[in-house]
């Protein structure tokens, strides 16, 4: 039932009996439930990953992480986090991956390509911390843990189980508070408008009836939300304080780049994302038409656009930029390879993030790291991440507004040859805040704080 990944050190002049190692500043004995762990992968899996991996540095960290059966489709990872270590010679000192097994029911129901499915999502995750807890209890009981951390997977539909356990408990980054402003329905397909339409309404429903949440997040002596709609929801609704964080993290990148605005050239933009309804691509083709409308054509836009990505809607979306005259503004790339993808965005001079629901998007994170500006919305993680000094926000009104928004911003960045430079010198500043290393030691804190409170 258990496979330690990493063996870590014993953890130093910890007693059951004793003063908590907090106290004395010393290295913590850490459980966190972290469903989903990848060190090859964003999103949740990198989140598992990112995170535990930084807090390794400073604790003794035992992550409880899902395997399945035998085979791809079940291993839930694993295979990956495996080849990483291979490659790297070894064991991550401070770092113990427990893995506990899928029940049958986890395992026939997770599967998000699957849409009759996707709605019994929860109840095999739910059945999957169950197997957690008793697995933890097992292990709290052999030799007890200092502080208890509640990770991933980051809705707050989903607590877990953990905060159950005799010990100091966090919970976070908690996300999945924001709805989809029925506003933008229209840039979705009859399917995905169906669906956000009923997520939209349970969303409301499990806010406020769902007790699960509620009783973790009073347990929690620390919580962490994701973007000023989640924290609104613990604050008004819980009336619970939570602390903003974004859920992942970015590693510095040494090819960052301070760009600089070629005023002879057009202004160079990259989107990238899967192809999508809530992707919504839609908002910056029109907002480019708009420039060209107000130049008296495609060609005197001064952008150029490159459409990374593919998905459902490419063809949609290929179509359209036909229809509104852009053929020659905009390209569409295709799926790349991570390493071409980053290469695109890197030679480019900002990146147009149009999303209307998120968590915390990597590519938005990647791009800052590189120096690369972000125009996006004021909205769910991307609107924590992107600051004014590195990136111009747009309202999430509805679709007019945020196409003028869209196409106000590039305008600016486009006409304002400064601007640019200001911003890209922001980015590399601002990825100095979003490094796992800086979020590991907000957690460290809150860890010490939880525990010194305990004694």
């Amino acid at each position: 039932m258990t496979l330690a990944q990493t063996e870590s050190p014993p953890a130093r002049d910890v007693r059951p009996d004793g003063p908590p190692a907090a106290a004395r500043g010393r290295r913590l004995r850490v459980l966190v439930g972290a469903y989903a762990v990848s060190p090859a992968r964003g999103s949740e899996p990198g989140t598992g990953w990112g995170m535990c991996r930084a807090l390794a540095d400073l604790h003794d960290v035992t992550v409880l992480c899902a395997t399945g059966a035998p085979g791809p489709e079940h291993s839930i990872f694993r295979d990956e986090v495996e080849a990483h270590l291979a490659a790297r010679g070894g064991p991550i000192p401070g770092l113990t991956l427990h893995y506990v097994p899928r029940p049958p029911l986890s395992r026939w129901v997770q599967k998000e390509k699957e849409l009759y499915r996707r709605t019994l999502y929860y109840a095999g995750y739910k059945a999957w911390q169950k197997a957690a807890l008793a697995e933890a209890r097992r292990l709290h009981a052999a030799r007890p843990f200092d502080v208890v951390h509640q990770l991933n997977m980051t809705g707050f539909r989903e607590p877990g189980y953990l905060w159950r356990l005799d010990a100091p408990f966090v919970w976070g980054p908690i996300g999945g508070g924001a709805n989809i402003p029925a506003a933008y329905f229209p840039l979705m397909g009859w399917v995905d408008r169906a669906f956000y339409a009923v997520r939209n309404v349970s969303n409301e429903v499990q806010k406020r009836l769902a007790r699960r949440p509620r009783q973790a997040a009073r347990r929690a002596g620390q919580l962490w939300t994701i973007g000023h709609q989640t924290q609104d929801m613990v604050g008004r609704l819980w009336g619970l304080r939570s602390d903003p964080m974004l859920e992942t993290g970015i590693d510095p990148r040494p090819d960052a780049v301070v760009r600089r605005r070629d005023p002879a050239g057009p202004l160079k933009v990259v989107w990238s994302g899967l192809h999508i309804g809530r992707k919504a691509l839609p908002l910056l083709l029109h907002a480019v038409k708009a420039l060209a409308d107000d130049a008296g054509g495609a060609a005197g836009a001064g952008v150029d656009v490159t459409v990374l990505g593919g998905g459902p809607l490419t063809g949609d979306w290929q179509r359209l930029s036909v229809s509104l005259g852009l053929a020659d503004r905009v390209r569409f790339a295709g799926k790349l390879p991570h390493a071409d993808a980053l290469a695109a965005v890197r030679g480019a001079d900002v990146l147009a993030f149009t999303s209307v629901q998120e968590g915390t998007p990597n590519a938005v994170l990647e791009a800052l790291a590189l120096g690369v500006p972000v125009v996006c919305h004021d909205a769910c993680g991307m609107g924590v991440a992107v600051t004014p000094e590195c990136g111009i926000k747009v309202p999430m009104t509805g679709v007019p507004a945020s196409v003028a928004g869209f196409a106000a911003a590039l305008r600016r960045l486009r006409d304002e040859p400064d601007l640019l430079g200001r911003l890209s010198a922001g980015a590399v500043r601002r990825t100095a805040d979003l490094v796992w290393p800086t979020k590991a030691a907000e957690v460290d804190a809150a860890y010490r704080r939880v525990v010194g409170s305990r004694q």
